[in-house]
């Protein structure tokens, strides 16, 4: 019988986690785009059948309150939905694993939908993170990802929410790593990206390039003397950042130290929204018509004044009665009706003062948005984002860090700090970070030579170790084979090895890990480098009684040594190296 040719065989292929995590990231934002799409659509078609249908005075008055108060009810039958969105979706990250509970997506979205719809002045921004994160957390259990894996989903779908919200895919990654992961983590940011980028792209097939609102000319600095203007703006907005931080947390605290039926609270604060929106109209909702009027240089800077101190007092009230909705919105109205009112005001006491208002305008609100959430450098991406032009990128820039610094100096908490507080939740927040930097390996490592510790020479002869092992007061010795392994042991061990010809020829060598060598006292150990951190160091003390220190450049020079005493003098007060 003849050999017949085999057929070739089929490599089944599967995917890694790392890289089923990256395919679900493209999935996620696609998923949160749609689902962002329709909420917004939503949003758009109740506030239309409410308020621009020609309803009376009394009806403009009730429909915030109806809408509050059914909003509150469905908080009610799915608590999940309760709550700011970000805290649950970093409570995610850090305590539950990543799980969120799916009813939050569509409890979230028909709460803020009814809520926003008819008139609260908060934004749809967080509640869109909230509901990615969701639309992830479920998606990371169908895929059956790792725990480590579900941990990192949830700001994976938060970016997808807020990108798809705002419309700007970097805005949308940035702020997850400023204020959700509290960090830049290289383990998450490649699928944040994805999501980001994969809902922006998803929503603006529904709903065009365009973002939140059309930004027009947008100037850049044609005189450094333009930067006292924006020097200036920007310490107003810190100023005022820092009082609306303070009034929102008065009024969450307050409100909610009354003890009221859960739909009470927000028909009350409905009412009092309706009877003021019957002076300022523009107060209602998102906001988002008032900000492009504003921008397009449509309102005196009186106007703008009035509208910014209204509108920071409606959404303290509605957001302390609990209603539900994001305060995305309502700071990026306060931040552009300061910018304006700040540059109608500017040029009879600033005559550097030039250019469009709209440079202004969006300053402010970047500056705005830096004070309250302290992501500075999501706020100058976001400037960048709105008005597609480098112009607007220094005048940011400059008024974001200005604010940033005057709110943190004022009140040390973010809005989102508070708002943890106040749901009882202790979360990390990278401009709350402990006062002690983390220590690295160089900040616990003694240096060589050291009287405790002998480094045998590999180039010596069994009866020139021996020599020298007699001569030395030392309890401990650290070798490195020729093959590159290093080892310690203990003197005994050492002499032991250097009286016997082969056991020495095993040393020089470098074959520690043989079964004779770690039953004669050596045991091989990882040497670590300087820069990393100590942590690195104490999981290798955990299985020899000190770690050689190396360097990165040469493998074989032995910088210094790390033993257990080492470590609890680093962390006993020593001072982290100063690079």
């Amino acid at each position: 019988m003849s050999d017949l040719p085999r057929a070739p065989s089929l490599r089944v292929w599967t995917l890694t986690d790392a890289q089923r995590f990256l395919v679900l990231a493209v999935l996620i934002g696609v998923c949160t785009g749609l689902v962002v799409v329709c909420f917004h659509a939503a949003i758009e078609l109740v506030d239309y059948s409410v308020h621009d249908t020609g309803t009376t005075s009394l009806m403009q008055v009730l429909w915030p309150a109806l809408g509050a108060a059914a909003a509150a009810l469905v908080v009610r039958l799915v608590p999940a939905s309760g709550g700011s969105g970000i805290v649950q979706t970093k409570s995610a990250l850090y305590v539950s694993n990543g799980h969120i509970p799916f009813a939050a997506v569509p409890g979230k979205f028909s709460a803020c939908v009814l809520s926003i719809g008819t008139g609260t002045p908060l934004g749809p921004e967080d509640p869109a993170l909230l509901m990615g994160a969701g639309i992830a957390s479920r998606l990371g259990q169908v895929f059956g990802l790792t725990q480590r894996s579900m941990r990192l989903i949830a700001p994976t779908g938060a970016a997808a929410g807020i990108a798809a919200a705002f419309n700007t895919p970097i805005t949308g990654v940035l702020f997850v790593m400023e204020e959700v992961v509290a960090g830049f983590d290289a383990a998450v940011m490649g699928s944040i990206v994805l999501a980001a980028v994969s809902s922006v792209v998803t929503s603006r097939l529904f709903l065009g390039e365009s973002p939140l609102f059309s930004v027009p000319e947008v100037a850049a600095i044609s005189h450094p003397s333009e930067l006292v203007a924006y020097t200036a703006l920007g310490v107003v907005a810190g100023l005022f950042a820092t009082a609306y931080v303070r009034l929102m947390s008065l009024l969450r605290y307050k409100l909610g130290a009354i003890h009221l039926p859960p739909t009470v609270g927000p028909l009350c604060a409905g009412l009092m929204v309706g009877l003021v929106a019957l002076a300022w109209p523009d107060v209602l909702g998102t906001g988002y018509r008032a900000m492009d009027a504003a921008l397009h240089n449509q309102y005196a800077w009186s106007t703008m004044a009035t509208l910014a101190i209204v509108k920071m007092l409606v959404s303290g009230v509605a957001f302390g009665a609990g209603t539900p909705g994001g305060l995305f919105a309502p700071t990026l109205f306060l931040g552009v009706m300061v910018g304006g009112a700040f540059g109608g005001l500017a040029p009879a006491w600033l005559p550097m003062v030039s250019g469009p208002q709209s440079t202004m305008v969006l300053a402010g609100m970047a500056a705005m948005f830096a004070g309250v959430f302290r992501a500075p450098m999501t706020a100058v991406f976001m400037a960048f984002e709105l008005s597609g032009t480098a112009g607007s990128i220094v005048p940011a820039m400059v008024t974001s860090t200005l604010a940033f610094l005057v709110a943190r100096q004022l009140h040390r908490q973010s809005i989102l700090d508070l708002v943890a507080e106040h749901e009882g939740a202790v979360l990390p927040s990278a401009r709350l970070v402990r006062p002690e930097a983390p220590l690295h390996v160089e900040d616990a490592m003694a240096p060589t030579p050291s009287s405790s510790v002998l480094v045998l020479d590999v180039a010596w002869s069994a009866a020139e170790a021996r020599a020298m092992l007699d001569n030395s007061a030392t309890t401990r010795v650290v070798v490195q084979g020729r093959s590159g392994r290093w080892a310690v042991a203990d003197v005994a061990a050492a002499r032991v090895a250097a009286e016997h010809e082969l056991a020495w020829a095993a040393v020089q060598h470098g074959d520690f890990r043989t079964d004779g060598m770690a039953a004669s006292g050596f045991l091989s150990v990882e040497p670590v480098y300087p820069d990393e951190w100590l942590d690195v160091a104490l999981r290798q003390l955990a299985r020899a009684p000190l770690v050689p220190v190396i360097s990165r450049l040469n493998h074989r020079q032995l910088l210094g040594l790390v033993d257990q005493a080492d470590v609890r003098r680093a962390y006993g007060g020593a001072a982290p190296h100063e690079a």
